[in-house]
């Protein structure tokens, strides 16, 4: 169930930030047992439109199996 949670809460969190203007996501990881790739994408910048592939496997954080990463979304300044 975690894969499932992550991806529908990935894809909303990633139509939310493209609907005002995000170019993309700061990597976080959460809790013990994190993966090593997963750790060393750790405070990267993910850009939306070129998600990592780590293991094999391509996706955002969160969305990928058993992935108990998150992203921290880039907000763009208001236009002013």
């Amino acid at each position: 169930a975690r894969t499932e949670i992550g991806r529908a809460t990935g894809a909303l969190t990633q139509a939310r930030a493209l609907a005002v203007g995000s170019e993309g996501y700061w990597w976080r990881i959460e809790g013990a047992g994190t993966r090593p790739s997963h750790r060393k994408t750790k405070d990267k910048f993910v850009r939306w439109d070129s998600p990592p592939t780590l293991d094999g496997m391509t996706g955002h954080a969160g969305c990928l199996p058993n992935c108990k990463c998150c992203s921290e979304v880039q907000i763009p300044d208001p236009v002013k």
